[in-house]
């Protein structure tokens, strides 16, 4: 973030500023086609890129919570964020813990075919 008073303010400050500007030289061909086959396909979900400020106790959690998961730590983050929104959702009728309970007693184990 920068301060106002780094700011140029006249137009020599602005002159001066722009002047001491420097730029990297555009990309060789071969360097070009690699950057440009390096895109995201035409079409693709754009992502956003945010900030997030965690305690350390929750980011080990959520970093051993993604390790089992097997994928990486921005990908689970996304897809908590995502059940938390499919939760709230206008349409979700939420039930009670009792009647939860009760749904799960009348479901039978899983039987494992070896």
């Amino acid at each position: 973030m920068s301060h106002d008073e780094e700011l140029p303010r006249t137009a020599d400050e602005v002159a001066a500023f722009m002047d001491g500007l420097s730029f990297d030289a555009p990309p060789a061909p071969e360097d070009e086609q690699a950057l440009l086959d390096a895109l995201p396909p035409a079409g693709s979900a754009v992502m956003v890129v945010r900030s997030l400020r965690l305690p350390t106790e929750l980011d080990q959690a959520v970093a051993a919570a993604a390790r089992a998961a097997e994928v990486p730590k921005t990908t689970w983050i996304r897809q908590a964020i995502e059940m938390a929104l499919a939760v709230q959702a206008e349409d979700d009728q939420p039930i009670s813990r009792a009647e939860a309970l009760r749904a799960l007693t009348l479901l039978r184990p899983a039987r494992h075919v070896a």
